[in-house]
């Protein structure tokens, strides 16, 4: 007989920059992700195979006939991992702490793996995360790790920019990478950049061009 799949409910945390959507099944974090993340959807279905589980979206509503259910309790991971985040958010805490499950291939894990060495306030790019992950050809696929992180903030996936220090996609919003960049290095506000490199060429492309006054016409002779 195929095992029943274990229910799993995702709880809210309302952080400064956005909505996350937080689940754990035994005892571990496994979704740490912003509700608005257009990955959302893809990255669920990807950790209910992996891990064999049922989310159960907040939005949900738990009824048996016409009697509702009563709101299950966090579990003490769910409880520690909101504290947690709140220290960090206001700007207490620099490392998490918090037993997690990650569900991806070797590479990947190696990419998160590599995410966990970035330290608080610093920054590296996608072809420098993709070579301190051992795959320094593989900047693209490195990107697209990042991308499927389940475990945002927690594994800072924020902290990989540009090669020309410009912000690029993130689930939660370039508003909200702006946000946690700043949160870690406020002394440094770095001006990121969120044009793209041909509009940076063109705006620098214009020349400016200087009138001359016009030459008076000679006097007539009388």
């Amino acid at each position: 007989m195929p095992e029943v799949m274990v229910k799993v409910k995702i709880y809210e945390y309302d952080s400064p920059c956005g909505k996350l959507y937080l689940a754990a099944k035994k005892g571990n974090i496994c979704l740490c992700d912003w509700a608005l993340s257009k990955n959302l959807g893809d990255t669920l279905s990807r950790l209910s195979k992996a891990l064999d589980i049922e989310f159960i979206l907040p939005e949900t509503e738990h009824v048996e006939g016409t009697k509702k259910l009563r709101p299950e309790k966090p579990s003490k991971v769910i409880v520690s991992a909101k504290k947690q985040l709140g220290q960090y958010f206001s700007g207490r805490r620099k490392t998490f702490n918090i037993p997690y499950q990650m569900a991806g291939t070797p590479f990947q894990q190696a990419v998160w793996k590599s995410l966990m060495d970035i330290p608080y306030g610093k920054s590296v790019s996608y072809a420098e995360i993709a070579a301190m992950a051992g795959y320094p050809k593989a900047v693209r696929a490195a990107a697209n790790a990042c991308g499927d992180n389940a475990l945002t903030v927690i594994i800072p996936c924020h902290r990989v920019i540009g090669s020309d220090d410009g912000l690029t996609g993130y689930g939660g919003g370039l508003g909200a990478k702006r946000y946690l960049l700043d949160l870690e290095s406020p002394q440094q506000r770095l001006p990121f950049k969120t044009i793209t490199k041909k509009s940076a060429v063109k705006k620098t492309a214009k020349k400016t061009v200087k009138k001359t006054p016009a030459k008076k016409p000679a006097a007539k002779k009388q």
